[in-house]
């Protein structure tokens, strides 16, 4: 299993020396910026950007009556190509704000954008060989696609072997989600997001990862893992989280 943790740019040093296998960038880092001269930092310091988050900002739209079709095109073709130069395998496509419903819109056509901005992108995401892995998430932070299983329902209609799913077990305690979910997903689980309650780094036996990943191996999971914490103090924490997950998932 590999284990990598997500963070800006700026925090590649810190993660290159907690020795994560991968980092995790957010999309929207990279989208206006020239990727020389970071694909050759990531060269030197030999750390792969594997998986990808905060696929849209908040202002562009995928939802509702002002959802501006071209603008979105030039924005997927221009991130997605980038991803890809720089080596990245799997989108998150959370981006809450930018899926999330306007006031009196329909759900179902809301929903509906939703499958048409997917379809969409994953025709970009076969051209450059990327895997979109659709995130649930709370409550208080969208109001659409809440569960696992919601997601995996959009995954289904798409039927399409470059849109899949990813866990949060965050988003999954907050909306009081069964991590046994993940046996219902099976292998349209694409990636994963962990981290203790409260968004704190693993490692304080706040959080049953030993069932969690019990259920990972049971599924037969050959994709990543990526820590999504807030630290206190990363070069402290994070050596610790990933030695903590790994004695864990080795364990079995």
């Amino acid at each position: 299993m590999k284990f990598g943790c997500c963070s800006g740019i700026d925090g590649i040093k810190d993660i290159k020396n907690a020795h994560a296998d991968f980092i995790e960038f957010p999309v929207v880092a990279i989208a206006n910026m020239n990727i020389f001269s970071l694909k050759t930092n990531l060269k030197e310091i030999s750390i792969v950007p594997y998986s990808f988050n905060i696929f849209l900002p908040g202002d562009l739209k995928i939802t509702g009556p002002s959802v501006d079709k071209e603008k979105v095109e030039v924005y997927l073709k221009t991130v997605m190509e980038k991803i890809n130069n720089l080596g990245g395998k799997i989108i998150v496509f959370g981006s809450g704000k930018a899926r999330n419903i306007p006031e009196n819109y329909p759900l179902e056509k809301g929903k509906q954008d939703i499958i048409n901005f997917l379809d969409l992108a994953s025709q970009y995401a076969q051209k450059f060989n990327i895997k979109i892995a659709i995130e649930p998430l709370n409550k208080k932070e969208c109001n659409i696609l809440n569960t696992t299983l919601e997601t995996l329902e959009i995954a289904q209609i798409l039927n399409n072997p470059y849109i899949g799913v990813l866990i949060d077990n965050y988003h999954a305690e907050i909306e009081k989600e069964p991590i046994s979910n993940i046996e219902k997903i099976g292998n349209k689980l694409y990636h994963i997001h962990l981290s203790n309650r409260n968004r704190t780094a693993p490692g304080e036996n706040d959080y049953d990862f030993k069932k969690m990943f019990s259920i990972l191996k049971s599924i037969n999971y050959n994709g990543y893992i990526s820590i999504e914490s807030s630290f206190n103090n990363i070069s402290k924490e994070l050596p610790k989280s990933l030695e903590y997950l790994r004695n864990i998932w080795n364990s079995f």
